[in-house]
């Protein structure tokens, strides 16, 4: 079968995916410590979008920063569009997403792994054992939440590594100097050192293990597509029940469909898409993978009332 074109809303998808990621890691970069940088601008932009951190600052201090209360934003959006912050927005959602594309597996054994499983129900109960844990002050959110981890993984882990790769390759080429290539190497080194590269390789002692539960996290795509997002994420759990009875809701037209399952091969939430009676909004990231490599053309995305089905 002749694979189809990729539709505008997976691109669009795709666009503000990156966008949004570029953007995370822009940010982040704003408040690493080097003699030309500072920590102003919004670095907490994608925190304050974040309602699992506005919830639980709320039930742990009675009291929200008002720049939290633009996750309300979120919410709403959300029992509107569903789920649509992680498939559109959330940056470690992109980054799961990506690895989870460099999947290689036979399309019998991703079928396998692409339909919905019960175990994902486990990131309902991990959101629930966040919100009671800031009750009682524990910070389970700054651990669990995927900007918090993303976050403290870049921090403790990724930036060094990346620091020290850089700095050990440049340090290489000015002791070997193969083929006299100091000469452009250098003016690069300068560039690195005056607006990326830190003063001091930084080193943190918990470091070695947010880098191992990172690098474990994203090789866990290869196993189920987007790992993270289907089993462990709170803030996924959490936005899965406010987006359980979305506005903006899949139909099949069931005289179109021919079974193919092609749908549920590239559904990234395993959302089972493949009619009516199986989608599950809650479990849906509105990625549109299921609308664009339809053959039939039987699926979209139409505006109901809640809980009217198709």
């Amino acid at each position: 079968m002749a694979k189809n074109k990729t539709s505008l809303p997976v691109w669009l998808r795709r666009l503000t995916q990156t966008v949004f990621l570029l953007l995370f890691i822009y940010l982040f970069y704003r408040t690493a410590y080097h003699q030309d940088n500072t920590t102003g601008g919004p670095v907490g932009f994608f925190f304050n979008l974040d309602p699992l951190i506005m919830l639980t600052v709320w039930i742990g201090g009675h009291a929200v920063a008002s720049s939290l209360f633009l996750s309300l934003i979120t919410l709403v959006a959300t029992l509107i569009f569903g789920r649509w912050f992680c498939g559109w927005v959330c940056p470690f959602g992109a980054l799961n997403n990506l690895f989870t594309s460099m999947r290689g597996a036979k399309r019998k054994d991703l079928l396998k792994t692409a339909t919905y499983s019960v175990r994902q129900k486990t990131k309902y109960y991990i959101v629930v054992i966040v919100l009671v844990g800031s009750f009682f002050g524990a910070n389970m959110a700054g651990w669990l939440d995927p900007f918090s981890f993303l976050y403290r993984s870049f921090a403790t882990a990724v930036f060094p590594a990346v620091n020290a790769g850089i700095q050990g390759l440049f340090d290489w080429l000015y002791r070997v100097n193969p083929i006299g290539i100091n000469a452009l190497s250098e003016p690069v080194y300068r560039g690195f050192r005056h607006y990326f590269l830190t003063i001091a390789q930084p080193h943190y002692f918990w470091g070695m293990m947010f880098g191992v539960l990172f690098g474990i996290v994203i090789a866990l795509n290869f196993f189920r597509a987007r790992f993270w997002c289907r089993y462990i994420c709170p803030l996924g759990g959490l936005l899965g029940i406010v987006g359980k009875n979305p506005i903006l809701q899949l139909s099949v037209d069931a005289d179109k469909c021919k079974d193919c399952m092609e749908c549920v091969l590239d559904c990234q939430g395993g959302a089972e898409p493949q009619s009516n009676e199986t989608w599950k909004p809650a479990e849906c990231l509105y990625c549109w993978n299921c609308h664009s490599v339809c053959p039939t053309k039987a699926i979209s995305f139409n505006f109901k009332a809640p809980g009217v089905k198709s």
